[in-house]
């Protein structure tokens, strides 16, 4: 008797049977795979040409024997320090679910290996149809973007602390930058999302049980969660920036109020022995005290000055 929760490989394909249903799941797509998973499930010539194609938007196309996604789910890159997407193509059918990706998504992969090793697991997912397993996948993507968005938002918390600490004006402008960069990335990955999975429950019922709707509820309430905590943090980084810029405009202003006061009291007295250092006859040339009483003026006349604009509280 065969067992009902088997691995089978088509090929360029991993695939994961369980009972009546099959999860076919294609990294980096090649032409020549593309056109065999079409011949094996008669998928519509268009569909096939999205797949080969970068940066379709996100949609749901139905047809009489499958439907048809593009999704985008948001991950961090390491390299780039940057929140980036991933594009995954999903056909589902009766008794088959077909999803193709770049492998760069995690969540996704460590799914996959999650069912070849758990026979429980799997049965748990796979058991009860192609609408269940769907729902599973898009639950795993979405839950997957909480860590993103918790950490943008320790990101924030930590630079409320240092954001007025001497020294750091580079660190702080590039991290704030940083955050505002992957949070306007989060909510234009996240935003068509919404809409997409919103429309799940009004789509057709041979594929996804009614009882499904319940579940992709919770889908969109997980992604409204992440799109309120997003904007939150969107108009405490609009604020933090906004804050920065004001001490950075302030301590300019300070460093430039004591270049000014520094050149209008050093110029009169820079004027005054440029006159005597000249090599023609002045008045008091020749007095043995000359040099005294142009000190001593000099040093009045500093110190006059600063008190003048002590007086005007302009230091």
């Amino acid at each position: 008797m065969d067992d009902p929760c088997i691995e089978t490989t088509m090929p360029r394909v991993q695939s994961i049977r369980c009972q009546e249903l099959s999860w076919h799941n294609l990294t980096r797509p090649t032409p020549e795979a593309l056109k065999a998973l079409q011949e094996e499930f008669k998928f519509h010539d268009l569909d096939i040409e999205d797949c080969q194609s970068e940066h379709e938007r996100p949609k749901i196309d139905e047809y009489e024997d499958y439907l048809f996604f593009v999704l985008h789910i948001p991950y961090f890159n390491e390299e780039t320090h940057r929140i980036v997407k991933e594009e995954i193509h999903i056909f589902v059918g009766q008794n088959y679910v077909v999803t193709l990706h770049e492998g760069d998504l995690n969540v996704l992969n460590d799914l996959w290996a999650r069912l070849h090793k758990d026979e429980k697991r799997k049965e748990e997912i796979m058991g009860k149809g192609s609408g269940y397993l769907l729902y599973s996948l898009i639950d795993e993507f979405f839950e997957s973007c909480f860590p993103l968005v918790d950490g943008v938002t320790r990101k924030l918390r930590a630079l409320e602390a240092i954001l007025f600490e001497e020294e750091r004006e580079i660190k702080v402008l590039r991290t704030l930058l940083e955050l505002k960069r992957n949070i306007i990335s989060m909510r234009r990955i996240l935003l068509p999302q919404r809409a997409l999975v919103a429309a799940l429950e009004h789509k057709s019922k041979r594929f996804l049980d009614e009882g499904l709707d319940v579940y992709f509820d919770d889908v969109l309430d997980a992604i409204e969660r992440q799109w309120e905590l997003l904007e939150t943090d969107k108009e405490v980084i609009n604020a933090l920036h906004e804050s920065f810029e004001s001490w950075i405009q302030n301590k300019t202003n300070r460093i430039v109020r004591v270049l000014t006061v520094f050149s209008v009291t050093m110029l009169p007295l820079t004027v005054l022995t440029g006159l005597y250092g000249m090599n023609v006859p002045l008045p008091h040339a020749n007095d043995p005290y000359a040099f005294v009483m142009i000190s001593s003026f000099l040093l009045f006349f500093l110190i006059s000055t600063l008190a003048y604009f002590g007086w005007k509280k302009w230091l």
